[in-house]
């Protein structure tokens, strides 16, 4: 089968939870005998607007550039990027074609491409479609609880601090932006929510048919190899971990806050991942003064499973409405217990491994380190919780190709 899949960012230049899906994806696709192209969106700029073609990985990348004049905005179509994107995929003649994030590309990609005469899917890996900041949470990380029907008056005001042309201007822009949407996903032939917890959020939006949308979770990276052997402590400390892209809505400050708290020497904190702008980088730097905190910035998989033998206990604590948590199930693919937020779809990734608090609640958090400090033995009752629900990527890219050979088998 010939499979395009479309996102926003794809590594080296960043990988998040939805790049990583689809790098694993891709590899698992081409490792069934799949013939694989990755059109991928960029921060970087040109003048040219070129496409740069590349192989990462031995995936087929061609990444398309915007001209320095073709920035966000809350209408996110882009005409010449969009007609480079579906030009790219045409050449390209899929069988089928994956839309996982058009946000670097053009919002109204979908539509263009089934009017090409070719099928799209679609993983909702967040909200974009609807929504300006991507996850359903506004600046004070207060999340959109009744997210739909949008555009909202909440809207205007979550949006309206950030948008320099003025709120007559925001308004004709989300008009159209609530147009695209409801063209992009009738242009769909099948949306997959990575988590029940998408899917239930999707359901209330009235943009999808019950039947095209159905509950599929990301792939956990599952490398060859054994996590490091937990070790074991006979100096009554506590090592947390977190990582991942480390935002604000991530709820890195929340989790330096727990731990001034707590105020037990005991505990300490490793972070990895990199900060996503120097002022948050100032801010963490500056909340985790006088705390026994490493930042070790850039990671791989690999150093998570040698941070098996390091940390006791990973911390997730997000304020956002996560739409699969990657992070978790990388945790739980280590043997890591994990204390996540009650935001989006942590509480179902985290099954019985771990703890599930309320989301931007560092006290509750500062309770339970205090807690686990007095009695450790729940970390090994988490430890050793079952693993069944985390698939692989070559269970994933299974399921995945049912789901196209179901929507090549039926009439448009």
């Amino acid at each position: 089968m010939k499979v395009a899949h479309i996102v926003h960012l794809f590594p080296p230049e960043f990988r998040g939870g939805t790049e990583a899906c689809v790098e694993l994806l891709a590899a698992a696709q081409r490792g069934r005998g799949d013939n694989v192209l990755v059109v991928a969106g960029s921060d970087v700029r040109d003048a040219r607007g070129s496409v740069r073609r590349e192989v990462v990985a031995g995936t087929a990348v061609a990444r398309v550039l915007r001209r320095p004049d073709e920035n966000y905005s809350m209408d996110w179509r882009h005409p010449r990027v969009a007609e480079q994107v579906v030009a790219l995929v045409r050449q390209f003649a899929p069988d089928i074609v994956h839309l996982h994030h058009a946000h670097n590309l053009s919002g109204d990609i979908a539509a263009r491409l089934t009017t090409a005469g070719l099928p799209v899917v679609t993983t909702l890996h967040d909200f974009t479609l609807v929504c300006a900041r991507f996850f359903l949470v506004r600046p004070d990380g207060e999340s959109c609880e009744h997210a739909f029907p949008l555009p909202s008056e909440r809207c205007v005001a979550c949006v309206l601090p950030d948008f320099p042309a003025g709120e007559e201007a925001l308004r004709i822009e989300m008009r159209a932006r609530a147009e695209t949407a409801r063209a992009e996903a009738a242009a769909l032939r099948l949306a997959l929510a990575p988590s029940e917890a998408v899917r239930a959020r999707w359901r209330r939006s009235g943009l999808f048919p019950e039947n095209r949308l159905v509950v599929l979770p990301n792939p956990a990276p599952l490398p060859a190899g054994r996590p490091a052997r937990p070790r074991a402590r006979d100096d009554g400390r506590l090592v947390l971990t977190t990582w991942g892209h480390l935002a604000p809505a991530k709820g890195v400050l929340d989790l330096l806050a727990a731990m001034r708290l707590a105020r037990d020497p005991r505990l300490a904190l490793l972070v990895l991942g990199e900060p996503v702008d120097a002022a948050h980088a100032e801010e963490l730097l500056d909340a985790a003064e006088g705390l026994d905190v490493v930042f070790r910035g850039r990671y791989s998989t690999a150093d998570l499973f040698a941070l098996r033998g390091e940390a006791d206990l990973a911390v997730f604590p997000s304020r956002a409405e996560e739409t699969f948590g990657l992070v978790v199930a990388e945790a739980r693919a280590i043997g890591m217990p994990v204390v996540v937020s009650d935001r989006g779809a942590l509480p179902e990734r985290v099954g019985e491994a771990g703890a599930v608090l309320p989301p931007g609640d560092p006290a509750a958090l500062a309770h339970l380190l205090a807690a686990l400090l007095a009695d450790p033995r729940p970390l090994a009752v988490w430890s050793a919780a079952p693993r069944d629900d985390l698939l692989t990527p070559e269970a994933h890219a299974a399921r995945v190709a049912d789901h196209y050979n179901r929507v090549l088998s039926e009439s448009p």
